[in-house]
């Protein structure tokens, strides 16, 4: 009996050795402390948990070395005094129990008058509230055939007011100055809702003052191609300073001037109003260019 019980610590020590696998190796793998692992090859097996997790611990310890874990499982229930794992009982078949009836197949009397009070409790509300609902849903069907669908509305009377004359017409000469010939006929003015005063137009009254033109603006946008550092001042005011990086833009709206700068002019590309202009200069050369409402300034 001691041979069997040192030949279970003894061959999973040798087996682990030949590997050259340390303790610590194991444990790391299979979060088994060492603590456990070491009782395991010494046989202390009152320093294990004890129950399932001895033999888990067996498993796991045989499919790190890759021997067979039921023979390791084997040799420790053998060198442990223990006794193999033991099927468990089948669980218990239910019985299947009809609706109404008890187990023992003793009719359930409770269960019939339950269900026998209910009935009576449906058939009581639907005495009281048939009456009631069948009328109601006469008098709903009778309104609905009965009602006529309604004109559409009439459109709202539009009542004309009175407004004043807008034109004011001059009196006709007289007969006699038909005879006459006829003299340059003078401007008469017109007055709204009274009598016509006539008062001489002259030429710089004849002409209507022309509304001013809204100022015309441009679009320029500036696209980084590479890594360029680009300063951008529109009328007069500074919008962007620093390094643009690809693809990075920048898109101006302005109504005098756009003055853009930039320390490579290889690595920004400039469109005018959707127009790309030429190439600004070389790489990491400084270029300035000014733009207006009427293109580019040179």
């Amino acid at each position: 009996m001691a041979a069997a019980m040192g030949s279970f610590g003894e061959r999973m020590q040798r087996q682990r050795e030949m590997r050259g696998i340390t303790l610590e190796e194991i444990s790391e793998s299979t979060k088994i402390s060492s603590r456990c692992l070491r009782a395991l090859e010494e046989e202390e097996f009152d320093k294990l948990p004890g129950g399932i997790f001895n033999k888990g611990f067996v498993r796991a310890y045989a499919s790190y070395l890759g021997i067979d874990e039921d023979e390791a499982v084997a040799d420790f229930i053998a060198a442990s005094g223990g006794e193999p794992d033991q099927p468990l009982p089948d669980p218990p078949q239910p019985r299947a129990v009809a609706l109404g009836q008890r187990a023992e197949g003793h009719p359930n009397w409770r269960a019939f008058a339950l269900v026998g009070l209910l009935l009576a409790t449906l058939v009581a509300a639907a005495w009281k509230l048939g009456p009631l609902a069948f009328s109601r849903v006469s008098q709903a069907l009778t309104a609905r055939l009965n009602s006529k669908p309604a004109p559409p509305p009439a459109p709202p009377s539009v009542t004309p007011k009175s407004t004043p004359d807008l034109l004011a017409t001059a009196p006709l000469p007289p007969p006699a100055a038909a005879q006459r010939p006829m003299a340059k006929a003078r401007p008469v003015a017109v007055a709204v809702g009274g009598p016509a005063t006539a008062s001489p137009i002259t030429s710089e009254s004849a002409a209507a003052p022309s509304p001013q033109a809204p100022p015309r603006t441009f679009v320029v946008q500036i696209r980084a191609t590479q890594d360029a550092w680009v300063q951008i001042v529109a009328d007069g005011t500074l919008l962007s300073e620093g390094v643009l990086v690809p693809p990075a833009e920048k898109r101006v709206r302005a109504a005098k001037q756009v003055t853009i700068k930039t320390g490579n002019a290889a690595g920004v590309k400039v469109s005018f109003n959707g127009q790309p202009l030429p190439s600004l200069g070389e790489e990491n050369q400084m270029a300035t260019v000014t733009l207006t409402a009427a293109g580019v300034q040179r």
